[in-house]
């Protein structure tokens, strides 16, 4: 065979075999003369074709990904094949940029710590590859959970491996030894649409780092939050590579195109969506999502039976009623308003938290305001690009917007507040709520199917029918007769949810998604490439679809440049509410 020939098998077996399966594969390798040829071409191929800009330890250079997400795309799936910068050792990661931390010579010390294969009891250590695009410093209701599940996964002596977009994720570990041993992160590059649409959220960029990360980590099950263009990707791989795949489903992105797909292009596009989806979670082992009701609307739309409920949990120490405080009440009313400390003990408060974002409806909460006393006030919690617009819809003397908290103070502010109120629909399964009810805050809220899991109307609050105002302003005045009922009972429901009871669900099922995967030591090179390329084309065509069908119907705006036409909307509302209000006072 001459030197090429052993360029290629060399190529293969270092580039394209998961790192745990070098081993079973261990006769596909250079002869011992031209190892060194080998490795030298290949080493200069790697060094010619890297990233010339500097990163740090903890992030790639974003430079190259930088470009429109056409050229991303097509240059993705043709690296799939032709990787130019993975670093195969420790040694090379001088002349390549290196997708994975410092911290991997942790990962390489325990990569001997599991048998090959995935035999596992359930009791062994695993090794967990999470892909989460949302990562701490992001808040929002998958952040909290994933936090938590790690910590107790960890204690489990699991290894986990998270690949994110969030660039300050690895600061969660620090000031925890424990968490810093178990724990490592890929921080890939991605951006977010802070000013560009009406959220904020991390996009990571279909990167074949992702690949990279895989081989080099090696885990036993690879969990896939969401279903972005990245993920699908990260599933694509995984299913090349033959790891089960658990792929939790925590949004509703069927609801959300309502809100950001212009209308007449909406049915098109959920349509798509929905034959992506499928498209790839086929590839599970197990699907999850966290609520019955949107199990059930999976289940409707062709995913594979079952999907499974994740239980949820909430931190009942922290969320506790001996937490309700007069200083956070008072700070609570804002400082706009010259209270007294003996009004702000007798007005009603309500809080709201939640990202400030379109899809949470807190424009109806604005017109509410309007029909109920004025003896009450409304506090808002949480932050979003969406809140240069919200703000000129309430009056100051009625509503103050907090803006973000967190941890100690947030636990706070639940306690102190008298009623949760909120007029999301669009929640799969909302955090907050239980965090409400754990800290003895009854829930006044918009019926949905996310409170099908814990709630019962007139036991830990009520609800009100979606979009009724009639309904909604009877709901208050119902719950604002029995606090005290309302308070004890919701706090004894949510101690029925513990972080604990899900990370063992969590954990089962991991085992679970290892026992039902095939395992094949298949030892042709030729069908481990056709996986690659099938699932990498699969993909590829998926998001053209999504690049041509439906990212051209985006409402791509600022929130500064819709002010005025939504605050005209709006204020239209409430003149027809409060003019319908006069009339029937009249009679």
């Amino acid at each position: 065979m001459n030197n090429s020939g052993y360029i290629i098998i060399h190529f293969f077996n270092h580039y394209l075999l998961p790192s745990r399966r070098k081993r079973s594969y261990g006769f596909i390798t250079c002869k011992k003369k031209n190892h060194l040829i080998c490795n030298v071409m290949l080493s200069s191929f790697a060094t010619a074709t890297s990233s010339s800009s500097s990163s740090s330890a903890y992030e790639t250079s974003p430079a190259w990904w930088k470009f429109n997400f056409t050229t991303t795309s097509c240059a993705t799936l043709a690296a799939a094949f032709f990787p130019s910068s993975a670093p195969l050792s420790s040694s090379s990661s001088s002349t390549s940029s290196d997708v994975v931390e410092n911290r991997t010579t942790n990962i390489d010390r325990h990569y001997q710590s599991l048998p090959n294969g995935f035999t596992h009891d359930n009791d062994d250590s695993l090794r967990i590859l999470l892909f989460a695009e949302s990562f701490p410093s992001f808040t929002s209701g998958i952040t909290r959970r994933f936090k938590e599940i790690i910590r107790r996964l960890a204690k489990r002596k699991h290894y986990i491996h998270v690949i994110t977009g969030c660039k300050n994720a690895s600061l969660w570990l620090e000031g925890n030894d424990y968490l810093q041993e178990y724990v490592t992160f890929s921080i890939l590059p991605s951006t977010d649409f802070t000013n560009k649409i009406d959220c904020a959220c991390p996009f990571l960029f279909p990167n074949t780092a992702i690949y990279f990360s895989i081989r080099r980590f090696s885990p036993d099950v690879i969990h896939i939050v969401e279903q972005t263009p990245a993920a699908m990707l990260c599933g694509a791989f995984a299913k090349s590579l033959n790891i089960p795949i658990v792929w939790s489903s925590h949004t509703n992105i069927d609801f959300y195109l309502s809100t950001y797909i212009r209308s007449y292009a909406v049915k098109m596009t959920r349509c798509i969506y929905q034959y992506i989806r499928l498209k790839h979670l086929i590839y599970s082992s197990i699907n999850l999502t966290v609520s019955q009701d949107f199990a059930d609307y999976m289940e409707h739309t062709g995913i594979p039976r079952p999907v499974l409920v994740w239980k949820t949990g909430v931190d009942s120490e922290l969320f506790h009623p001996r937490r309700r405080s007069s200083s956070m009440r008072y700070r609570m009313f804002g400082t706009l308003n010259n209270f007294t400390y003996e009004q702000m003990d007798s007005i009603t408060l309500f809080l709201c938290v939640g990202r400030i974002s379109p899809e949470k409806n807190f424009e109806f909460l604005s017109l509410l305001l309007e029909r109920i006393p004025s003896e009450t006030f409304l506090c808002i919690i949480g932050d979003g690009p969406y809140r240069h617009i919200l703000e000129p819809l309430f009056p100051i003397d009625r509503v103050y917007f907090f803006g973000y908290l967190g941890g100690e103070e947030l636990a706070s502010a639940y306690a102190s507040a008298d009623y949760f109120i909120y007029a999301s629909v669009s929640e799969t399964f909302g955090q907050v709520y239980l965090e409400a009810m754990a800290s003895g805050t009854p829930v006044i809220a918009a019926e949905g199917g996310q409170l099908k899991e814990f709630f019962i109307n007139s036991e830990h609050g009520y609800l009100w029918e979606p979009d009724n105002i009639e309904s909604a302003e009877q709901a208050i005045y119902l719950a604002m007769k029995n606090r005290d009922y309302l308070s004890i009972k919701a706090r004894q429901q949510a101690l029925k949810h513990s972080w604990d009871s899900a990370a063992d669900q969590l954990n089962n099922v991991y085992y679970n998604a290892i026992k039902k995967t095939t395992q094949h030591k298949e030892t042709n090179i030729i069908i481990i490439l056709f996986r690659l390329f099938y699932y990498g084309f699969h993909w590829l065509i998926c998001m053209l679809l999504a690049l041509f069908l439906m990212a051209p119907f985006v409402k791509v705006s600022s929130p500064k440049s819709t002010m005025t036409q939504n605050n005209n909307f709006c204020r239209k509302k409430q003149q027809m509410y409060m003019t319908a209000k006069k009339c029937f006072s009249s009679r």
